[in-house]
């Protein structure tokens, strides 16, 4: 009898020692103060040169929230035509956030090239992808997305 007390003392300490509560509780990382997009859409795919906008959508996230500037003269995302580098349309961002906060955003917005055009004039149709950068009030670049396709037509 007391050998078999002995082993159900010593199968319930197993059981209990097994069970161990973890000594740090499973935390999200931190989300970096340096801003991160992702291209979400472009619409359309193909355009009329001189006549036809694109609208891009854009998802971004932020660790501190100082994404835009409340100055309309603040340029904060830059577009750039992948056929030629110095083809950039600069777009003022509002604040995402109150300007003294210091909180983690996320959230999505769009904006519309207007009016692209062929380079060579030559061609009957063009195609070309845009590239996107966002800059956060502190002067941090975010990294460098890219859209898919588009068709430039005349």
């Amino acid at each position: 009898m007391k050998i078999k007390s002995l082993s159900l003392f010593g199968v319930i300490i197993c059981l209990f020692s097994a069970c161990k509560k973890d000594s740090q509780p499973s935390i999200n990382p931190p989300i970096s103060t340096i801003p991160e997009i992702e291209f979400i859409e472009a619409t359309p795919t193909t355009v009329k040169q001189f006549n036809d906008s694109i609208k891009f959508t854009i998802k971004f996230t932020d660790g501190d929230g100082n994404v835009g500037d409340i100055s309309a003269d603040s340029l904060s995302l830059f577009v750039t035509d992948n056929r030629n580098s110095t083809l950039v349309e600069r777009y003022h961002i509002p604040p995402v956030a109150p300007l003294n906060s210091s909180i983690v955003v996320q959230g999505k917005f769009s904006v519309v090239l207007k009016n692209t055009i062929l380079l060579n004039n030559a061609n009957s149709s063009e195609t070309t992808t845009f590239s996107f950068k966002l800059k956060d009030r502190a002067g941090n670049f975010s990294n460098v997305v890219q859209s898919g396709t588009i068709t430039v037509v005349k």
